[in-house]
């Protein structure tokens, strides 16, 4: 998988340095902003996901796309309690709409016909993906290094999923006969993109020659290249979680053994999103119609705060300065 970033007014792009190969490797690493190498971070308790109305037409039914959705975000909310923060909540879709970087909610969209995303008006392009990514995850964060209060702050994120290049499937079940596209595990594919929602960058890296300056493990140590860390397995135990974790950034056909964050997923997750720092900010995007949501979890006795704060759903989100970040999952 690729890490990919775009800029917009006031944003900056990550730098690079030559490829480093460290001793050990860690099992997480933080998407880091360019200029003071802030990890990024949610100021807020809620993280509000959509899926688009149009799911996966005739290649899954509809239900087992929403059981995907709703497990891989369980699967991060049951094991983030109690020692962080952040939750993932879940809203039934509603309508077919495109994404927007700007409206709060985070979107996830299956593409058809191209693996791109439309031009927005008459004077500007498509945006089109890397045709080996099985999915993109696109972070809007804020670049502000003189104001560390905000600096790396996200603010919006979005799924696009490459239903033209890929089938996906559940991987548990026997594969469909005859499908020229390869097959890929949903809830796999969606536990990762997850993890980049939530902060998280790849446990090893698949740009050969050299890798953003800030692309580091949690111990500083520039990431091993993905190559670099399979050779690695056979003689470190961490080079071995950093394989196992959720976002190392590869997988083989229908493969569905990730859709569960490793412990080191998860405490990349915690290291950003402390429990004790809960700011108790849970506001639903204003671009959404009706006031329901769901937390994929049971409630918690020491969360009750924030059914409390689901009380007051419909308020409007400021809008806000953003740089996109795009990730790939893509099979070898």
């Amino acid at each position: 998988m690729r890490a990919l970033l775009a800029a917009s007014l006031l944003c900056g792009l990550a730098g690079s340095i030559a490829t480093v190969i460290p001793m050990e490797a860690s099992a997480y690493v933080r998407t880091r902003t360019k200029a003071s190498c802030r990890p990024l971070r949610w100021a807020q308790t809620c993280i509000f996901l959509q899926p688009d109305a149009e799911l996966l037409r005739t290649d899954m039914a509809s239900d087992a796309v929403l059981d995907a959705i709703q497990g891989a975000i369980r699967s991060w909310n049951d094991r983030l309690d109690p020692s962080s923060f952040l939750r993932l909540y879940y809203l039934p879709p509603s309508e077919s709409k495109e994404v927007s970087q700007t409206d709060r909610l985070g979107s996830i969209k299956f593409r058809f016909e191209r693996w791109c995303r439309p031009a927005k008006d008459a004077s500007s392009s498509p945006i089109c993906f890397d045709p080996a990514a099985t999915a993109v995850t696109t972070v809007t964060f804020l670049n502000k290094p003189t104001e560390p209060e905000q600096d790396g702050q996200i603010v919006d994120t979005d799924i696009d999923l490459n239903a033209v290049g890929y089938r996906f499937v559940d991987g548990s079940l026997p594969f469909p006969v005859g499908e020229k596209r390869p097959l890929v595990d949903l809830w796999n594919v969606l536990t990762h993109e997850l993890g980049h929602v939530q902060g998280l960058d790849h446990t090893c890296s698949l740009d050969f020659g050299s890798v953003p300056a800030c692309m580091t493990d949690d111990k500083g140590a520039a990431i091993p290249s993905c190559t670099e860390l399979d050779n690695m397995r056979r003689t470190s135990q961490s080079a071995e979680s950093a394989y196992q974790a959720a976002m190392y950034p590869t997988s083989v056909a229908g493969e569905y053994s990730r859709r569960i964050p490793t412990s080191d997923d998860l405490a990349g997750v915690i290291s950003t999103h402390p429990a004790f720092s809960d700011p108790q900010i849970c506001k639903i995007p204003s671009v959404v119609s009706g006031c329901q949501a769901a937390a994929q979890r049971a409630p918690h006795q020491d969360a009750a705060h924030l059914w409390a704060l689901l009380s007051m759903l419909c308020l409007p989100f400021l809008l806000m300065l953003r740089l996109r970040r795009k990730s790939e999952l893509r099979t070898p």
